[in-house]
């Protein structure tokens, strides 16, 4: 049968790349996925195929059905967008061939043509797609850079700006310097990330499929008119985000040289976002202003989507791709920004006088101290590790990521799989009566319309019967044969909880898989371990400034020569950051299922955690909810012995 299927999905694509015009594919779309399809045949000899194989075959049909409906979508699209624009050129409202709007149409139909005779075909395209989705990694990468370059600027906090810039060949070669570390690092930190990623995606969905084949294989990119291959997407990504990484950094750059206060670079970060944000979210796509949304700092964090979108904007009276007008300006915004920082490091002399937001912000921290030295030392240690130490920034670029990939990179569903769901939601659950009888009633419907099918023709061989009764028996045999596609996952759902109370001995409840399988599930696996690695190495953040704030005031001397002062403070230390290190682990972890959760309106949490296929395996006895909780406990202890062993190795190493 699996043999038979491969034929199908083989012979079917090659008549896919030999169709040259919507037509024919709906021709194609008919012969194999149609009532009297090739594939509708397969499912109505399933009554031939063994009960316990049914599922196995229900499963293997609905996947070859799947591949080329994908690749039917994709190529009609492509031949659409082609003949709509040609449509569209002859009509008068566009007949002025100076309007962007006549210029667009010509310009779509001419990118649309490109891909007339570019052959798709099927193939393993999961992994790219997971990459293609995590562009969030840009932010992460950003990040990392501000926190080292927070490093280059130490000559302020030690008065040594001041001799610095009594060199002035040295200055301009400093802040060169600077801007090439910003360069080297960002593309390490960001060439790491990148590479976690997909090596990640690869594991985890067997490898990256062809990579000579085109992008457009994937359905995300099917506006997409560029002639390139997955391998080349891959290249062109890395590429682009790294862009978008460097305009983010240069940007903060620019604020931290114009900036004496690291506060006020703060400050002037935050409104900036709170702006950019705010120009992004009011913006609408047909504004006249649509150019301050996608020329946005909010937008450098979905960047790679414009491989998946067509949009042309009008730039001086020309239509333009708006990949190449986003890409210009962050490349322009990136030079000038830097030009800037150098200059002003360059330029600007270093004033000891305290300006009046200083002096203010002075006065603000005397009344500070006086009611914060009324607290205990566990709270002063906790102060120290979140604001002295800036510990806070770190907690909030990790709840920043958390709530970032539990907001996107959703999965959407098909209409059989949402018709299912709906199915599971009302007649599921532990008592699944109604799904097994509705399977049964199917079946017996689809074994006794074929029965009549079969009658009827020997009929109609026979001259017992005339064509119009013969044609109606055939009829209602594919009428009744369709509903078989529909229970194609019900019917294995069935025998998978068949199979579990026989060998485990436990009542499974019938339920979906799917929104369950991108929280916890395989395709949870990539962002899981995206927001495990940034907690990580927040906490581990944490656990190097909570050691080393004492060594930066030289009150690590002090301590150290006490009795009993060196244990006690560690003590204090120790739980400080371990507290802080659960409540973001909690935090973190919170966020992305809440969200998750309410998305993908999943059910059912007190049903057992093998009654979803995808957890068959687990050998503990647990609810759902239960497994969800045992997930946030092991990450929880991942991250104190991750804080405890980076504490430790810290304060040993700092005692040298």
């Amino acid at each position: 049968m699996k043999e038979k299927l491969e034929n199908i999905k083989r012979e079917a694509l090659k008549q896919i790349q030999e169709s040259d015009a919507p037509e024919k594919l709906n021709d194609v779309r008919v012969k194999y996925l149609g009532k009297k399809g090739e594939l509708t045949a397969v499912l109505k000899g399933m009554k031939d195929v063994a009960a316990e194989e049914r599922p196995k075959v229900g499963q293997l049909v609905n996947e070859t059905r799947a591949a080329i409906e994908e690749v039917l979508e994709q190529t009609k699209a492509k031949m659409d967008a082609a003949v709509r624009a040609e449509k569209l050129k002859k009509q008068r409202l566009f007949s002025n061939p100076e309007s962007f709007s006549y210029k667009n149409i010509i310009k779509t139909g001419k990118d649309y043509e490109k891909l007339i005779n570019i052959n798709l075909s099927a193939d393993n395209s999961k992994a790219v797609r997971a990459i293609s989705k995590y562009s969030m990694f840009i932010g992460i990468s950003a990040i990392l850079t501000l926190l080292l370059m927070n490093n280059l600027f130490k000559e302020r906090d030690n008065n040594m700006w001041q001799l610095t810039y009594m060199s002035k060949n040295g200055r301009a070669y400093l802040g060169l310097v600077r801007i090439a570390d910003i360069f080297i690092i960002s593309l390490i930190q960001h060439f790491l990330l990148y590479i976690t990623v997909v090596f990640t995606s690869f594991i985890l969905f067997g490898g990256l499929g062809d990579l000579y084949n085109p992008i457009q294989n994937i359905s995300e990119f099917g506006q997409c008119t560029l002639v390139i291959n997955k391998a080349e997407y891959l290249i062109a990504d890395f590429l682009l985000t790294y862009l978008s990484v460097v305009v983010a950094t240069s940007i903060i750059y620019m604020l931290m040289n114009v900036f004496r206060n690291r506060k006020n670079v703060f400050i002037g970060t935050g409104a900036f976002v709170i702006i950019e944000y705010f120009i992004y979210i009011n913006t609408e796509s047909q504004s006249i202003y649509r150019l301050l949304k996608y020329i946005n700092i909010c937008n450098l964090f979905r960047i790679n989507t414009i491989y998946m979108e067509y949009i042309n904007v009008n730039v001086f009276s020309h239509v333009v791709s708006l990949r190449y007008v986003l890409i210009t300006a962050v490349i322009i915004l990136s030079v000038m920004m830097f030009m800037i920082s150098v200059l002003v490091y360059v330029k600007r002399y270093p004033n000891t006088e305290k300006g009046i937001m200083a002096k203010i912000s002075d006065k603000i921290n005397v009344e500070y101290q006086k009611i914060f030295n009324n607290y205990n030392n566990l709270f002063k240690e906790i102060h120290k590790t979140l604001l002295t130490s800036k510990g806070i920034w770190l907690i909030a670029a990790a709840i920043f990521a958390a709530v970032y990939f539990s907001t996107t990179g959703y999965v959407t569903f098909n209409d059989l799989q949402i018709q299912n769901d709906k199915l599971y939601k009302e007649h599921g659950g532990k008592d699944y009566t109604y799904i097994k009888n509705y399977v049964d009633s199917v079946l017996e419907k689809t074994d006794n319309a074929n029965k009549e099918r079969i009658e009827a023709q020997k009929k109609y061989d026979n001259g017992e019967i005339d064509f119009e009764e013969y044609f109606a028996a055939v009829s209602n045999y594919n009428s009744v044969s369709n509903s078989s596609v529909e229970i194609a996952e019900p019917m294995e759902k069935l025998s998978y909880l068949a199979k579990l109370k026989k060998e485990t001995g436990i009542d499974g409840y019938i339920m979906s898989d799917r929104g369950y399988e991108q929280i916890f599930g395989k395709q949870s696996t990539v962002r899981e371990i995206i927001l495990l690695m940034s907690t990580q190495f927040a906490v581990m953040l944490i656990a190097f400034a909570s050691v080393y704030i004492e060594k930066k005031s030289s009150m690590d001397k002090l301590i150290n020569s006490s009795s009993g002062g060196f244990k006690y403070v560690n003590k204090k230390k120790l739980i400080s950051g371990e507290l802080i290190t659960l409540l973001l682990t909690l935090a973190v972890n919170i966020i992305e299922y809440t969200n998750l959760i309410r998305y993908y309106k999943v059910t059912y949490f007190q049903a057992p955690v093998q009654s979803l296929t995808f957890m068959g395996d687990v050998k503990i006895n647990v609810s759902v909810i239960g497994w969800l909780l045992l997930l946030i406990v092991f990450k929880l202890i991942i991250s104190t012995v991750t804080f405890s062993v980076t504490f430790i190795i810290t304060r040993m190493v700092s005692k040298k």
